[in-house]
C-alpha cells in the first residue's frame, strides 16, 4: 500500500538525487579545466554530454519532485529574475560557438568559456544573495 509518507519520501529522494546530478554535471568540468591548465587540449565533446545530462536531468528531476511534493513556486523577486536572466545569457553564449563549429570554422573554447562562467556563476551569486536576504528577513 502506498501512503502519502512514502510518496513524500520518494519525491524528496528524487529532489536530492536531482541536486546531486546537477553538482556532478558541474564538477565534470574539473578534469577538463585541469587538463587545460597543464597545456593539454581535451575535446569538449568528451565532457559536454555528461555535463548536460547531469545539469538538465537533475533540474528536471528536481522540478518533477517539487510538483509531486506540491510545492508551488512563489512570486519571483527582481533579484531572482536578474539571476535567472544572467544564467540564461551565460548559457546562450554558446550559440555562436556551436554555430561556428557546425560550419567548420576555427573556434576556441576559451573565447566563450569566461563569458559562460561570468553569466552562470554571476547569476548563481545573485540568487545566493537573494536567498540570504530573504532568510535574513525572517
Amino acid at each position: 500500500m502506498v501512503t502519502d509518507g512514502k510518496i513524500s519520501n520518494a519525491a524528496l529522494a528524487r529532489y536530492h538525487l536531482g541536486s546531486v546530478l546537477i553538482w556532478l554535471g558541474v564538477t565534470v568540468w574539473l578534469p577538463f579545466i585541469g587538463l587545460r591548465l597543464v597545456g593539454e587540449k581535451p575535446s569538449l565533446f568528451w565532457f559536454l554530454p555528461f555535463h548536460l545530462i547531469g545539469v538538465i536531468g537533475g533540474a528536471r528531476l528536481r522540478s518533477y519532485a517539487r510538483k509531486e511534493l506540491g510545492i508551488t513556486p512563489v512570486k519571483k523577486s527582481i533579484l531572482q529574475l536578474i539571476g535567472h536572466g544572467m544564467i540564461f545569457l551565460g548559457i546562450l553564449v554558446w550559440t555562436p560557438y556551436f554555430y561556428l563549429k557546425v560550419v567548420h570554422q576555427s573556434v576556441e573554447v576559451m573565447d566563450y568559456l569566461p563569458l559562460h562562467l561570468v553569466g552562470v556563476l554571476g547569476g548563481v551569486a545573485i540568487l545566493g544573495i537573494n536567498y540570504y536576504l530573504e532568510r535574513k528577513t525572517y
